[in-house]
């Protein structure tokens, strides 16, 4: 069906493709797999038409072809679903759905009725649960995402493209994506898709290729590649057992003193007294489904939100924060999983982007010397294996690894007493992310408190000592010791609470 050869693309210095090569069949599903800065997304932008390669070949159906634009890849019924969303936020949900293949009337006038219902039949399919004439940028994160699956979907493909669809969908919305993705398989779309969640290619894929580099460096079945092999084509490294070995934190004494605890937390709508502690040298694991009060905590103790109710007492002091810099003055740091918004400076060179938390503690005003940037930038670059082509360059210039690899140096480069992490794996590819969790754990051993939310279940059982779960605001559920397992931290994140589910015994 697919056949790439030889693609070839690079920006200015930046070889993105290197003579990469693909292949797909009809009616299977394979997973495009390779570290952040691998060129991914440069082949998937490819086909696509929104990259124009230098080089190389492109056969559909055995016949050259080229596809200049996203017009030239919709004739020829390719449709992608991207990670960064294509959707129009002031537009409903249904005018998303059928842009572009708006089905006419008489006189050549859109037929809402027609619109109506074939984009209800979509949202059915993909079991979306929204008002059809609501607006997109009302919706939560990962009903956006799931609308851009549907809006692909919508278009009757022949071959169907999901870029990192799943990094923001709950795991029952990731069930019912590969129901359809199963459907369309047997009907015979050719499905390429690019993820970072390993168990994931296993569940559905067929086959997988792997770049690295900007080249393609391994392909075949899924079956006859473990995870350790993929780490390896992906990384030219064999992957490093050691990272989950720290030594998890144990039972406190009665009269150490908690970094942060909360008594009676709560904000109208979205926190209802939420009680909870976190001591020094622990990962603390913050988990729920989207939009169940989290998020909303973690920004509560930075400062970025005011409670109405409740306590927060930080290093022993009851304190309310008036704004995040007054929160960072006091030892605080925070990492957002959304770099694009919240954490990045794009245009900001490598270096000013690392030093911007030692900026935010400093004195306003105060001049800041070039060389003390360049050295503070210099030794989080070293320290934290940030590949950058020089202080100067554009934080833009980064793989999305990377960008979050000089956020996490930024931060922890400032030595916290606390560190606030929401998301901040979202999109990372699995070598970066065991590096990251890597970097957390020495933290932690080396003493700082790290609360750590995450959508990833997977994750967020691998790196906690113990985890809080939200439901609706509230602590649903305190896991930890024996009771850190999925199927308890799946029950919390549905509100089912029990005896079975406190997780340890009151401290």
């Amino acid at each position: 069906m697919l056949e790439m050869r030889g693609i070839t693309k690079t920006f200015d210095a930046v070889v993105a493709l290197k003579d990469a090569s693909l292949e797909l069949k009809s009616g299977e599903i394979m997973a495009l797999l390779g570290a952040n800065g691998s060129g991914k997304s440069t082949l998937v932008k490819t086909l696509s038409g929104l990259v124009n390669p230098d080089g190389g070949t492109v056969l559909y159906d055995g016949k050259p072809v080229h596809i200049r634009s996203a017009a030239d890849s919709g004739r020829l019924s390719i449709s992608t679903a991207y990670q960064d969303l294509s959707l129009v936020p002031a537009m409903s949900v249904i005018d998303n759905i059928v842009l572009g293949m708006e089905p006419k009337g008489k006189f050549g006038l859109i037929d809402r009725k027609k619109a109506r219902d074939y984009a209800l039949s979509c949202l059915e399919r993909l079991k979306i649960s929204c008002a059809p004439d609501a607006l997109v940028q009302s919706l939560m994160p990962s009903t956006q995402s799931m609308i851009e699956i549907a809006k692909a979907v919508a278009s009757r493909p022949r071959l169907l493209i999901l870029d990192e669809s799943t990094a923001s969908l709950h795991s029952d919305e990731v069930d019912t994506l590969f129901a359809v993705l199963a459907e369309l398989r047997a009907e015979g779309i050719g499905i390429i898709t690019v993820t970072h969640r390993m168990g994931e290619i296993y569940r559905i894929c067929d086959r997988c290729t792997v770049l690295r580099g900007g080249e393609t460096v391994a392909s075949g079945p899924v079956g006859e590649m473990d995870i350790d092999t993929v780490v390896y084509y992906m990384t030219g490294k064999k992957p490093d057992t050691s990272v989950g070995a720290r030594a998890r934190a144990g039972i406190h004494s009665a009269d150490e003193r908690p970094v942060l605890e909360t008594r009676g937390l709560s904000l109208p709508r979205k926190l209802k007294s939420v009680d909870f502690h976190a001591y020094a040298g622990e990962i603390i694991g913050i988990g729920g489904l989207d939009g169940q009060g989290q998020q909303d905590f973690l920004r509560v103790i930075l400062g970025d939100q005011k409670h109405d109710s409740g306590g927060i007492v930080y290093q022993g002091k009851k304190t309310k924060f008036r704004q995040p810099a007054d929160a960072i003055r006091e030892g605080m740091g925070f990492i957002s999983g959304d770099r694009n918004k919240e954490s990045i400076f794009p245009v900001r060179t490598v270096a000013e982007n690392i030093y911007a938390g030692a900026a935010a503690r400093g004195i306003l005003f105060s001049y800041i010397k070039p060389a003390e940037v360049n050295r503070f930038a210099r030794n989080a670059v070293e320290k934290y294996g940030i590949i950058a082509g020089g202080m100067r360059y554009p934080a833009s210039s980064l793989s999305g690894g990377n960008q979050q690899k000089l956020v996490l140096g930024r931060w922890i480069a400032l030595a916290p007493d606390l560190l606030l992490l929401d998301d901040p794996t979202k999109g990372v590819d699995i070598a970066t992310r065991h590096e990251i969790h890597r970097i957390l754990k020495e933290c932690a051993a080396a003493g700082m408190c790290v609360l750590y939310g995450s959508s990833d279940n997977e994750e967020l059982l691998k790196i906690s000592d113990r985890i809080y779960v939200f439901y609706e605001g509230a602590v649903s559920a305190e896991l930890q010791g024996e009771d850190r397992v999925e199927e308890k931290l799946v029950a919390a994140m549905l509100g089912l609470t029990g005896e079975h589910l406190k997780g340890g015994e009151n401290r």
